[in-house]
């Protein structure tokens, strides 16, 4: 299967059809195990994204409350300068 977008850009549903379509991938004599390490690397990016989503929605909602870029910059353990170019940018902001 190919798609032109990025990685990121995938909705979720195309994201699953992706993994759906590896999943029944005929063996090509590539052998990866029994598929469990694999499930497991799909949950823990999931759950990263879901990560960075909370991250984001929270640091805007700083900013909107009237939080400074260095405050949440520190609470993230980056510089202020770190934090206005990572969230300034996002939808919402």
């Amino acid at each position: 299967m190919k798609t032109s977008k990025h990685p990121r850009n995938l909705t979720d549903e195309e994201a699953a059809s992706i993994v759906e379509a590896f999943d029944d991938a005929p063996e090509d004599g590539y052998v990866v195990g029994g598929g469990g390490a694999l499930a497991e690397l799909r949950a823990a990016a999931a759950a990263r994204q879901d990560a960075v989503d909370r991250i984001n929605s929270a640091a805007l909602l700083a900013r909107r409350e009237g939080a400074s870029w260095r405050v949440i910059g520190a609470q993230l353990g980056i510089t202020r300068q770190g934090a206005r170019q990572r969230f300034e940018r996002l939808p919402g902001s």
